[in-house]
C-alpha cells in the first residue's frame, strides 16, 4: 500500500496547487486584450494604491499562465505598496508571490513572502490570514514535510473566518484534510472529508468550477488508491483539465498508450508555464511507459525528469529552507544586540560626563523602574478584579438560568402541594369529628370516618410521592454537571425544558403567554451526552425566545400570536434540534457577534451576554455546532446540530 501511495503522491500535489488558492484569491483567466491595455498605460500610473491593485490583477492572470511574470508584477506592487504604506495592497502582492513560488518548487522563497505578509495581517485580515495558510501548507505538503502540512492546517481551521464561514469558506481546508489523508494512506478519513466535499457540490451547484473539478480529484485519487481504476478515470474525466491525473491512471493500470498521450498534453504545459513540478511528474511517467518499449525516448523522459527533479531538490534550496528560521533568529538577535550596544554606548559617554548628570540618571532610572513596579502591580491588581469579575458574571449567568428553572420546577409541582394540603385539612377536621362520635359511643361512624381518613392519606402519600418524582426528575438537570455523557431522550429533555423555561417566566410575569409547539422525531432516539449542559443550552435558547415574543407582545398588544416551538431531527448523520420563535428577530448588523462573551441585545442590566457563549462553548464540547438564522421583525431559528457518532 505504502508503495501505491508513493506512485499517487505527485498527483496528490497537482490537485494540492490546484485547491486552496481558488476560493480566495479568485484568479482570472488570461485575457490578452486586457493585459495588453493594462500593460501599456502601467509606466503612465502614479504610485498609489490603484496601481497596485491592477498589479495584483496582473499577477493573478499571469499565476498558471507564466509564473515568473506574475512574480515579477508582485515583486512591483510589493516595492510600491511598501513606499506608500498600503499594508492591504502589500499583502495581497505577497501572497501571490507566495503562491507563484510555492507553485514552481522555490519553497524558501514562498516561505520567507508568506511569513512576511502573515506577520502584517496580524488580526486585521482573517480572510487574508486562511489563504496565507493554505498557501504555506501546500508549500509544506510539496517539499514532502506533512507535519508541517498539518500544523498549518490546524491553524487554518481555527481562523475566524474559517469557523465563521458557509461551506464555500471551508471547502478548500477540507480539500487539504482529504488530500492529506489520501497521501498518508488514511482512507477512511479521506473518504470523509470527500463526502462533506460530495455534499457541497449538491448545495453549491454555481460553484466555482476549480472547487467542483477538484473535488472531482479527490474522489479520482480516492478511487485510484482503492484500485478502483474504472472509477477514478470516471471522476478524472468530470474533472476538466486534469490530464496528469489521467495518465497517472492510465499509467497504474497498464493502459499505456492512453497514459502517454495525457502526460505528453502535461508535460507541454509545464514546459510552456515553466512549472517545475509539472515537468517532473509528466516527464516521469513518460520515462516509465516508454522503459516498456522504446529505450532511448525513455532515456530522454528519464533526463528530462532528473533535471526536473534537481532543480526543485537541489542542495541549495534545501540551505535556503534550512537558513529562514536561522535568519530571522539571527536578525532579531542583530537587532536587539544593536540596541543593547547604542544604550551602553550612550550609558559609557553620560557616565564620563559630569558626576552630577550621572547621578540624576541614576535617580531617574531608579526612579522609573520604580514607577513601573507600581504600574506592574496595579495592571496585576487589575487583571485579578477582572478574572474576578468574569467569574462573578459566569456564576451569575449560571445562577439566573437556575432561578428560572426553580421557578418553572415550582410551578410543576404546586399542583400536587395542593391536594396534599387540601386532604390534610380535611383529615384535620375528620379527626375532630371521629373524636366527638368516640364520646357519644358511636362506634360505627367512627368506623366510617377512620375509614375516610385512611383514604384522605393515601390519597396525601400518592400525591407526595408524585411531587417527590417532580422534583428528582427536574431536579437532575439542574444538578452541577459532572462531565460524563450518559443515554439520553433527548425529545424528553427538549419537551421538559421548554415547560420549566416558559413557567419560569410566567413566574415573573402572570401577565405572559404564549403558544408553545414541539415537533419531535421518534426515530432519534437516545444520544450519549452530558444531560445536564444540553438542558442549560436549551433552558437558554428558551428564556431568549420567549423573551423576544414577550418583548414583541408588548409592543403589538392583542393582535400578535406569540409562539415559540421546538423540534427534532435525525438527518444523514446529526441530529437536528431547532427553537424557532416569531419574536422581533435579530438585527443582521449584530448577527455575528452574538456567540462573543459579554455581547447581547438585551437593555443593560437584563443580561450579561454570557448565555449563548456558554451554549456555544458546550455544543462544541459535545463535537456539534450551533447555527442561528434570523430575519429581522419576523423572528430567529437556533439550530443545536450533533453528530450521529454521539447515539446510545
Amino acid at each position: 500500500m505504502r508503495k501505491f501511495i508513493r506512485k499517487i503522491k505527485w498527483l496528490v500535489l497537482v490537485c494540492i496547487l490546484q485547491c486552496a488558492y481558488t476560493a480566495y484569491s479568485q484568479p482570472m483567466g488570461f485575457d490578452q486584450k486586457y493585459v495588453d491595455s493594462i500593460t501599456k498605460r502601467l509606466p503612465s500610473y502614479p504610485n498609489d494604491s490603484s496601481k497596485v491593485n491592477k498589479l495584483v490583477v496582473l499577477t493573478r492572470m499571469y499565476l498558471t499562465f507564466d509564473p515568473t511574470v506574475a512574480i515579477r508584477y508582485a515583486k512591483e506592487g510589493d516595492n510600491i505598496a511598501e513606499k506608500i504604506g498600503y499594508r492591504e495592497g502589500k499583502i495581497d502582492c505577497l501572497s501571490q508571490s507566495a503562491f507563484c513560488f510555492s507553485f514552481i518548487g522555490e519553497w524558501a522563497k514562498a516561505t520567507m513572502d508568506a511569513n512576511e505578509a502573515i506577520r502584517l495581517c496580524e488580526n486585521n485580515y482573517p480572510e487574508k490570514l486562511l489563504l496565507l495558510y493554505n498557501i504555506m501548507f501546500i508549500n509544506s505538503f510539496t517539499k514532502e514535510d506533512k507535519e508541517d502540512a498539518l500544523n498549518w492546517l490546524q491553524k487554518a481551521l481555527h481562523n475566524p473566518f474559517f469557523i465563521a464561514g458557509n461551506g464555500l469558506t471551508k471547502w478548500p481546508t477540507y480539500m487539504q484534510l482529504g488530500i492529506t489523508y489520501v497521501a498518508l494512506g488514511k482512507l477512511d478519513s479521506a473518504t470523509y472529508y470527500a463526502n462533506i466535499l460530495s455534499q457541497y457540490l449538491k448545495k453549491y451547484p454555481d460553484v466555482l468550477p476549480d472547487l467542483a473539478n477538484n473535488s472531482y480529484n479527490l474522489l479520482g485519487n480516492i478511487a485510484l488508491a482503492q484500485k478502483n481504476y474504472p472509477e477514478a478515470i470516471r471522476y478524472y474525466h468530470l474533472a476538466s483539465n486534469n490530464s496528469l491525473a489521467l495518465s497517472n491512471a492510465f499509467h497504474v493500470s497498464n493502459q499505456s498508450d492512453s497514459a502517454i498521450y495525457y502526460a505528453l498534453i502535461y508535460l507541454q504545459y509545464g514546459q510552456t508555464s515553466k512549472n517545475n513540478i509539472a515537468i517532473h511528474d509528466a516527464s516521469k511517467i513518460l520515462a516509465a511507459e516508454y522503459a516498456k518499449s522504446n529505450t532511448q525516448e525513455s532515456n530522454k523522459y528519464l533526463q528530462i525528469y532528473i533535471d526536473a527533479r534537481d532543480t526543485l531538490y537541489d542542495v541549495e534550496k534545501q540551505k535556503q529552507l534550512e537558513l529562514i528560521k536561522l535568519n530571522e533568529q539571527k536578525s532579531l538577535y542583530e537587532l536587539q544586540k544593536k540596541e543593547t550596544a547604542n544604550r551602553n554606548k550612550y550609558l559609557l559617554y553620560s557616565l564620563f560626563g559630569v558626576l552630577v548628570s550621572s547621578v540624576i540618571f541614576s535617580l531617574l532610572v531608579w526612579r522609573n523602574n520604580r514607577y513601573k513596579q507600581r504600574a506592574n502591580l496595579q495592571l496585576e491588581a487589575a487583571f485579578k478584579h477582572l478574572k474576578a469579575t468574569q467569574t462573578q458574571l459566569i456564576q451569575s449567568e449560571k445562577m439566573a438560568s437556575l432561578g428560572e428553572l426553580t421557578a418553572g420546577i415550582a410551578h410543576e409541582i404546586q399542583n400536587p402541594l395542593n391536594f396534599v394540603n387540601n386532604f390534610s385539612e380535611v383529615n384535620k377536621e375528620l379527626i375532630g369529628e371521629m373524636n366527638e362520635e368516640i364520646e357519644k359511643g358511636n362506634y360505627e361512624e367512627v368506623k366510617t370516618i377512620a375509614k375516610d381518613i385512611g383514604e384522605n392519606e393515601a390519597k396525601i402519600n400518592h400525591h407526595g410521592k408524585r411531587a417527590e418524582a417532580i422534583v428528582k426528575g427536574m431536579l437532575q438537570h439542574s444538578r452541577s454537571s459532572n462531565g460524563v455523557k450518559e443515554p439520553t431522550n433527548i425529545n424528553a429533555l427538549a419537551d421538559e425544558y421548554i415547560r420549566l423555561s416558559y413557567q419560569g417566566l410566567r413566574a415573573k410575569d402572570k401577565s405572559f403567554n404564549a403558544a408553545m409547539k414541539t415537533n419531535f422525531d421518534e426515530n432519534i432516539g437516545k444520544l450519549n451526552v452530558i444531560p445536564q449542559d444540553i438542558g442549560r443550552v436549551l433552558l437558554n435558547l428558551y428564556n431568549n425566545a420567549f423573551y423576544a415574543v414577550n418583548e414583541k407582545q408588548k409592543a403589538e398588544g392583542k393582535v400578535y400570536e406569540p409562539i415559540v416551538s421546538v423540534s427534532t431531527k435525525r438527518e444523514g448523520d446529526k441530529i437536528l434540534i431547532s427553537v424557532t420563535d416569531n419574536g422581533n428577530g435579530i438585527p443582521q448588523k449584530v448577527v455575528d457577534k452574538i456567540f462573543q462573551p459579554f455581547f447581547t441585545t438585551k437593555p443593560t442590566g437584563q443580561g450579561t451576554g454570557l448565555g449563548l457563549s456558554l451554549s456555544y462553548d458546550i455544543i462544541k464540547a459535545h463535537a456539534g455546532e450551533i447555527k442561528v438564522e434570523t430575519k429581522e421583525g419576523e423572528g430567529s431559528v437556533f439550530s443545536i446540530i450533533l453528530p450521529l457518532q454521539n447515539l446510545a
